[in-house]
């Protein structure tokens, strides 16, 4: 009976958590400090990173933009220096800079792809494999912003309507780093240097109606091993 019970509440588990939806959050990039050749950063990144624990839930959508896609956040944006834009945050990078973001897919299930979608795109502006990584995609600006980069503008941004995507099911390990590519710091080059990569891990979630089936499988066959035992007493 303990061991019925026990693959009860593992199936009850199971569907628990498939129920859920897709984590979301916001991932925010800033700076250790303002002066010429400071580090870059994922301010909260000891939210997200591998370790931590969380898991970006990828969940599959039947219709909208991500339909036939697994797929979830969490968001990136670039904290604000500036009253002008909800400002200032103490970990915001320096007036001028203007972050930018990569990723690397560090692991994944074979032949698996993780992609990001750009707001506003009908297909993934990129998709890879384990081992590839990305071209550099902005932070800062953006509509609410449009001086980031420029001499004294705020590296503010919320970019709306991106997300994440994989297609095939298991657990994919991405590596994030945020990089200045301004051009407002000493000799016309950056002014900070790029963060440390961030480990965060994601999970493609079986539909909800195919473990729905492997429960009532499940169900059933323990309750004939249930019957059966009783029968034998």
């Amino acid at each position: 009976m303990k061991g019925i019970r026990g693959w009860m509440g593992l199936l009850l588990g199971l569907l628990a958590t498939v129920g859920l939806q897709a984590q979301h959050g916001h991932m925010n990039a800033g700076a250790k400090g303002t002066e010429q050749g400071s580090q870059l950063a994922w301010i909260n990144g000891a939210l997200f990173v591998e370790s931590s624990g969380y898991v970006g839930n990828m969940l599959y959508s039947h219709t909208g933009t991500y339909a036939g896609h697994y797929n979830s956040g969490p968001s990136l944006t670039a904290l604000p220096a500036t009253v002008a834009n909800g400002g200032p945050s103490g970990s915001a990078s320096a007036l001028g800079s203007f972050l930018e973001f990569r990723y690397t897919v560090v692991a994944g299930p074979d032949g698996g792809e993780f992609s990001f979608w750009d707001g506003g795109a009908a297909l993934p502006i990129t998709s890879m494999g384990v081992g590839q990584t990305s071209a550099l995609f902005p932070l800062s600006g953006g509509e609410d912003n449009p001086s980031a980069g420029t001499v004294g503008g705020d590296p503010y941004g919320h970019l709306h309507g991106r997300r994440f995507s994989a297609d095939l099911a298991g657990d994919y390990i991405v590596a994030f780093q945020v990089v200045d590519t301004s051009v407002n710091g000493l000799g016309g080059g950056p002014i900070h240097t790029p963060s440390d990569l961030l480990n965060v891990r994601f999970r493609v979630v079986p539909e909800p109606e195919a473990v729905a089936l492997m429960g009532v499988g499940l169900v059933s066959v323990l309750w004939m091993a249930r019957r059966k035992l009783r029968s034998s007493r």
